[in-house]
């Protein structure tokens, strides 16, 4: 049974009179409601997304110069940095090279001091035990002997001075020293004369010029020690 009231009959199927199966009567075509085909709605369309606009250059110049700039910063920084250390370690170094500079100045000084002592030491110390064997002397050949080795001595010792490296501080004394010295060599060269020409008055005259010769020795000694001081 049809819904639709226009076709609610009943259809009968009578047997054909040759006994084959009943025609059906064709098919009356039912009208099928056309349901209105709807056209899609076409989606929107995605927006075209808008072309970015290129960096301009500049803005990358500019970029550049500002990495510049902190990367000049920063190494000038450390440029200066390091300098002021440099400066102040050459000052220090320059300061450490015065000071050794200096102490080589004095070691050198007192060596040189030492040397002069020691010269001065020894042979003044043969001159003076020379000395007194003139003075203590009471034969001729005792006086000839000491006079001729108190001459020897004086005169080694002249040259010693005068080869030494004479210390600027010491200078007074060694021209003081050089003097007596001379003059206690010449007192000799007499008195040994007077002896061997038998002449008492050269051996009087030579012997006071050597005691005046010894004294000068003496008072140069008392002049160095001062200077040494």
């Amino acid at each position: 049974m049809s819904m639709d009231p226009q076709y609610d009959r009943v259809i009968t199927l009578e047997p054909a009179p040759n006994g084959h199966e009943p025609v059906l009567p064709e098919a009356v075509a039912v009208p099928v409601e056309q349901v209105p085909q709807v056209e899609p709605i076409p989606a929107p369309a995605a927006p075209t997304p808008k072309a970015s606009r290129p960096r301009p250059r500049w803005i990358l110049a500019a970029a550049v110069a500002a990495v510049g700039l902190v990367a000049s910063g920063t190494l000038g920084y450390l440029l200066y940095t390091t300098n002021t250390r440099l400066d102040a370690t050459q000052e220090t170094l320059a300061g450490t090279r015065l000071e050794l500079a200096n102490l080589k100045t004095d070691a050198a000084t007192k060596k040189q001091v030492a040397d002069y002592v020691s010269m001065y030491t020894v042979n003044a110390g043969k001159v003076r035990t020379d000395y007194e064997q003139v003075v203590a002397c009471n034969t001729y050949s005792e006086c000839r002997t000491a006079a001729q080795q108190t001459l020897s001595d004086m005169q080694a010792f002249q040259s010693d001075r005068e080869t030494a490296k004479v210390p600027a501080g010491l200078s007074a004394s060694d021209s003081q020293l050089g003097d007596s010295l001379s003059a206690g060599i010449a007192a000799l060269h007499e008195l040994i004369s007077g002896m061997d020409n038998d002449d008492s008055k050269k051996v009087d005259s030579g012997f006071i010029h050597l005691n005046d010769a010894m004294l000068g020795v003496a008072k140069a000694e008392s002049v160095l020690g001062a200077e040494l001081r």
